[in-house]
């Protein structure tokens, strides 16, 4: 959710500034609530990791929630989207976490309409599943070309999804 809002502000604010266009913002006392039963030792675990990420509980089972359930996009949000970080990109400071930002955007789009989640013509489907095939094959060609990668060895190739929540690293001793 953090990493939502964080992209939805960045989003409002470009709107506001670049655009001039003012942004409707949700109140939380309009969210839908839901009670949940965790399995015990569940909460401690989710406190924790939230609290290493700098976020509330409900932060946390929401984004995670996100991550898993997202909100069905069209390929107009989606333009628009890439529209606003190309024109955040010509402001912006930080070139390459934003064009990193935008191959993402591309990439989750593109895969988003060869499996149907975006709605577009049979045909056009079609292609973009051709292309995104042929993408994953050449990704798993050039694993598969260097075994003696510790990445690659010994496993099948497949595209990993970092840890939202990542354990924190203890300190090193010093003697």
């Amino acid at each position: 959710m953090w990493l939502s809002q964080a992209r939805h502000s960045t989003r409002d604010m470009i709107f506001e500034n670049c655009l001039g266009m003012a942004v409707k913002k949700t109140k939380v006392k309009d969210y839908d609530q839901f009670q949940l039963r965790l399995p015990p030792g569940m909460r401690e675990r989710i406190k924790a990791k939230a609290d290493r990420a700098g976020m509330s509980m409900n932060e946390a089972i929401v984004w995670c929630l996100e991550e898993y359930f997202p909100a069905p996009a069209t390929l107009e949000d989606r333009v628009n989207a890439l529209a606003i970080s190309v024109a955040a990109l010509k402001r912006g400071n930080d070139l390459e976490a934003q064009m990193d930002e935008i191959v993402d955007l591309i990439d989750k789009t593109l895969r988003e309409v060869a499996d149907g989640k975006i709605s577009t013509s049979p045909d056009f489907r079609h292609k973009v599943n051709q292309r995104v095939e042929e993408w994953d094959m050449d990704e798993i060609e050039a694993a598969q070309s260097r075994p003696f990668d510790d990445e690659n060895w010994g496993s099948d190739y497949s595209i990993d999804f970092a840890d939202p929540f990542p354990d924190p690293v203890p300190p090193e001793k010093k003697d």
